[in-house]
């Protein structure tokens, strides 16, 4: 049966995205460095414009369908959305992503008209061009679900991701996809002879990094991370119980026990710091009594010349005042403001009554504590990785996420989340903090490595010793130059096959033919 035939076009498709979707699961992650490989063998068989379209649908609606499943729920228990309503949104959201995504199959069936060697030479380089394009464009990117996140069980070959970011695990998994079609495709162990080389050099670099390097670090700082478990949607005596008695309660037993920082993660909360007087005489009043560092989340207002609403991070000092503040920079669409509100406004205004209507901060920002430079990053920032690097830029030792993953519930996103936030550790190789409202909380050094951890839902603390270092990754110096170098590399080498004029021999060849 031919490939172009409907029934096993959309079957290959649907095998791919499927296998893709399952990488995502830890036990599963091998799926990916050939869970590509049936949609390829599609493209490579020249269907019609007509079935690349409606394959590509099939391949990113089961892959990104699969790992973002959690979504709608997300709408209808915290969005005040009816089914009726939110499936169809999230459907417009895969459409959406799917035509993000939609410049990589076409590229690969654009190419192979021409030759199917440079193709498969080309796959990584296309994929790759369309992950910076999901992270950087349309409503501020949304980078989740990067191929490369599906391998950070794999310690050795996630180490590359320092060089140039997760996108670099991204092109090994496609070149293995390709290097397997291309033995298949040419009958020939050849292909799979090149990937190996490439794979055993980014395999033994994981093995420098993980078992050889040392890495120089700064002074020890004691940290205790709290995660209390706040309700999302509670009445306002169960917020006062939370911030006047069970987290000072741990504030209060964490610096008895000798840390010199307090991390609170982001959470609901009606007090606001500066608006309500009680709440901020009640924590100057914490940390003047008791010594150590605090870092918290709250909802800041700024008056002039008009009313903004910002999603904060605060530091108190041992003495009570405050000395570090950052509003978060990136937003979360739908969640915490509404994109394109004068038009998108009225459609989506149930979405965001309770979380809506906030500002962007215009910087990042770093502070001290002892001496040691930290950044913080709140909730979706930390999927972002041009993000941590210019935190890194900025003199960041050590990083810092605040997060509230309640809202996913016990699905696969707060491990996917978390997975994330791994990669931005070991891309600026930087310690990485990451407290949570409901889970996960873990310490994550500089390898990805998860530490202490408290689980999902569960509540607690627990008191960590943490070093910074100023060690500077190739990619926080070079940021998105090398992949870009290569989306060049890879369009001039398929352009150039595609327009190259057939040789002279090979023209008179076929006249004799």
């Amino acid at each position: 049966m031919s490939p172009t035939r409907p029934l096993y076009s959309g079957l290959l498709s649907l095998i791919s995205g499927t296998a893709l979707w399952l990488s995502f699961y830890s036990p599963l992650f091998p799926l990916a460095w050939v869970g590509l490989v049936p949609y390829l063998y599609f493209l490579l068989k020249r269907p019609t414009w007509k079935w690349v379209l409606i394959g590509h649908g099939l391949m990113t609606l089961a892959y990104l369908g699969g790992v973002l499943y959690w979504i709608p729920r997300v709408l209808v228990v915290y969005g005040d959305l009816s089914w009726v309503v939110a499936l169809p949104t999230f459907l417009l959201m895969l459409i959406t992503l799917s035509l993000i995504l939609l410049p990589f199959s076409l590229l690969t069936r654009w190419a192979a008209e021409r030759s199917v060697s440079v193709t498969l030479l080309c796959v990584p380089g296309f994929w790759l061009l369309t992950e910076l394009c999901r992270n950087y464009f349309l409503l501020n990117g949304f980078p989740w679900a990067l191929l490369g996140y599906s391998q950070y069980p794999y310690s050795w070959i996630v180490q590359v991701a320092d060089v140039s970011g997760v996108y670099l695990v991204s092109v090994l998994v496609m070149a293995g996809n390709a290097a397997f079609l291309g033995a298949l495709w040419f009958k020939s162990f050849r292909p799979l002879m090149l990937f190996a080389v490439l794979f055993l050099v980014a395999n033994l670099y994981g093995v420098y990094r993980v078992h050889y390097w040392q890495l120089d670090s700064g002074s020890v700082l004691k940290v205790a991370l709290v995660q209390p478990n706040i309700g999302l949607d509670a009445e306002k005596e169960h917020y006062a119980d939370k911030y006047f008695k069970t987290l000072a309660g741990y504030y209060q037993q964490a610096a008895n026990e000798g840390a010199q920082w307090v991390i609170f993660p982001e959470a609901p909360n009606p007090f606001l710091y500066e608006q309500d007087f009680y709440f901020t005489s009640f924590w100057k009043r914490q940390t003047a009594t008791h010594g150590a560092y605090l870092l918290f989340n709250t909802t800041l207002v700024e008056t002039d010349p008009e009313a903004h609403y910002f999603n904060s991070a605060v530091l108190l000092d041992p003495q009570g005042e405050e000395v570090y503040r950052y509003h978060k920079t990136h937003l979360v669409p739908f969640g915490e403001y509404v994109p394109l509100a004068d038009w998108l406004g009225l459609l989506f205004e149930p979405l965001v009554q309770e979380v809506g209507g906030f500002s962007p901060g215009q910087e990042l920002r770093v502070g001290d504590i002892s001496g040691t430079h930290f950044a913080t990053l709140i909730c979706y920032e930390g999927i972002f990785p041009e993000l941590s690097r210019e935190c890194v830029r900025q003199g960041a030792e050590i990083l810092v996420i605040i997060t509230n993953d309640s809202w996913y519930g016990r699905t696969a996103a707060p491990t996917q989340h978390l997975q994330m936030a791994a990669f931005r550790a070991i891309e600026t190789r930087k310690p990485l903090l990451r407290c949570a409202n409901s889970g996960y909380s873990v310490v994550i050094d500089p390898l990805g490595q998860q530490g202490q951890k408290i689980g999902l839902f569960e509540e607690g603390m627990f008191i960590t010793e943490v070093a910074g270092n100023n060690y500077r990754s190739i990619y926080t110096y070079t940021g998105e130059w090398i992949n870009i170098a290569l989306i060049g590399f890879t369009l001039m080498l398929a352009f150039g096959e595609r327009f190259r004029k057939p040789d002279s021999q090979g023209s008179k060849k076929s006249k004799r033919k």
